[in-house]
C-alpha cells in the first residue's frame, strides 16, 4: 500500500484499488481482482481502520480487475455498492463483460482470457453524473470509451483528486496517455476532455502510478495534442 496524500491510499495487487479515509468513514474506489481483496482488508488495518468503517464501494467500470473483489468485500463490510447505470448490468451478470477496446492484439486477448471470472453482485446505487448520494464529496464524471459505462470520480479534497480508472494512464514522466487498452476515438477523446475540463491537483489510475502535481495540467496538455 502507498499513501498518495493524507487519507488516500493506493492498494496495488495486479491492479490499483484505492482507500479514501475521511471523518465519516472509508470509501473504496474499485476492488481489484478476484480473491485478492485481502490486500485491501490488510491495508485498512494498517491505517487503523477495519471493514466495519467502510461506508461505500464505488466502481469505475465493469471489468474483472476492477470489480473482482466486490462481492467478497461487500460480505465483509456490509457496505453498499455503487456503479454506473450501464456497467451495473455487467457487475450483476445481466450483460456480458465488454472486451477492452484493443483486444485485436493476440497477446492482450490471451492475457485477458487468463483472468479469473468475477463473482457477480447486486449494485445498490446506479449513477450517471453529478454527486454520489451516499458519498457526496465525490463527483461523478461520465467517461465512456474503455467501457460504455466507465466513470471517473473527482474527490473534493486537497485541491481535488481524480480517480480515472482505466480512462487514462500516467506516463513515467508524469504526463497523461490513453493507455495500452484504449484506442483513439471520438467518444474516448471526448471523455479525456471531460476530465481535463475539471481542476484537480492529483490523478490516480488503475494501471499506473499517480500524478501528484498539477495533474489537471497534465490532462490538458495531452488533450491539446490530440
Amino acid at each position: 500500500m502507498n499513501q498518495v496524500i493524507e487519507g488516500v491510499y493506493q492498494v496495488s495487487k495486479g491492479v490499483n484499488a484505492f482507500i479514501v479515509d475521511g471523518d465519516d468513514g472509508v470509501v473504496l474506489v474499485d476492488t481489484g481482482l478476484p480473491k485478492r481483496h485481502g490486500a485491501i482488508v490488510d491495508s485498512l488495518r494498517s491505517i487503523g481502520r477495519s471493514v466495519d468503517d467502510v461506508r461505500a464501494i464505488i466502481l469505475t467500470h465493469g471489468h474483472t480487475d476492477h470489480f473482482g473483489g466486490a462481492a467478497a468485500l461487500i460480505r465483509a463490510t456490509g457496505a453498499p455498492l455503487v456503479a454506473s447505470e450501464i456497467d451495473a448490468a455487467v457487475v450483476e451478470g445481466r450483460r456480458p463483460m465488454p472486451a477492452p477496446p484493443i483486444l485485436d492484439f493476440p497477446v492482450v486477448r490471451l492475457l485477458v482470457n487468463l483472468l479469473p471470472n468475477p463473482e457477480v453482485v447486486s449494485v445498490d446505487h446506479r449513477i450517471t453524473a453529478g454527486s454520489v448520494p451516499i458519498a457526496p464529496d465525490f463527483e461523478v464524471i461520465a467517461t465512456p470509451g474503455h467501457t460504455a459505462g466507465h466513470i471517473a470520480l473527482l474527490l473534493n479534497r486537497q485541491g481535488g483528486v481524480l480517480f480515472a480508472g482505466d480512462a487514462a494512464m500516467a506516463t513515467r514522466r508524469g504526463g497523461v496517455q490513453r493507455g495500452l487498452m484504449n484506442r483513439k476515438s471520438v467518444i474516448f477523446d471526448t471523455s479525456l476532455r471531460a476530465m481535463a475540463d475539471r481542476d484537480f491537483a492529483i490523478a490516480c489510475f488503475g494501471h499506473s502510478d499517480p500524478i501528484t502535481t498539477n495533474a489537471s495540467g497534465a490532462f490538458r496538455a495531452f488533450v491539446a495534442s490530440i
